[in-house]
């Protein structure tokens, strides 16, 4: 199967499951971003009732934290990207890559039939998945792709 039919075909359920980061809306713009960093990722998802109704990212730090001197007492639904674009468990990956690209975003929250905030798809985790199941498409690929070499590799 193609790399495109694949992505066609497969639903992100098959990138596995991560428990997710979750974070009411009513802590502090601080204690997410201790989250961030104590668990190393780039964004917590903001919930209530475990259903989705914000996200909070290492860009809204820097682009409504810093920028605008936000105190980390701040609650942090006052910040965080509302609502959140969330994708559903048996989306399929391409679909969500279009999302992804469309919006600007490197991650999404993932909801079952109900709701539910189940994992987050993140552009890494794609990325992963396709170097996974199509390793010669991607170890293959020239350093600058577009761009021809002038002489050939090797002896």
């Amino acid at each position: 199967m193609s790399l495109r039919e694949n992505l066609a075909s497969e639903t992100i359920a098959s990138l596995g499951q991560r428990a997710p980061i979750d974070i009411d809306p009513r802590a502090t713009v601080g204690e997410a971003i201790s989250l961030l960093q104590d668990h190393s990722i780039g964004c917590v998802v903001v919930t209530e009732d475990h259903r989705p109704v914000g996200i909070f990212t290492e860009r809204d730090v820097l682009r409504r934290v810093l920028s605008n001197d936000v105190s980390l007492g701040t609650p942090v639904a006052d910040v965080m990207t509302s609502p959140a674009t969330v994708a559903s468990h048996d989306e399929k990956i391409g679909g969500v890559i279009q999302t992804m690209v469309n919006g600007g975003f490197r991650h999404i929250p993932v909801v079952d039939e109900s709701g539910i905030l189940k994992t987050v798809v993140s552009v890494k985790r794609i990325v992963e998945y396709v170097v996974e199941h199509f390793p010669a498409a991607v170890f293959n690929l020239p350093p600058e792709p577009g761009r021809l070499s002038a002489s050939r590799e090797g002896a």
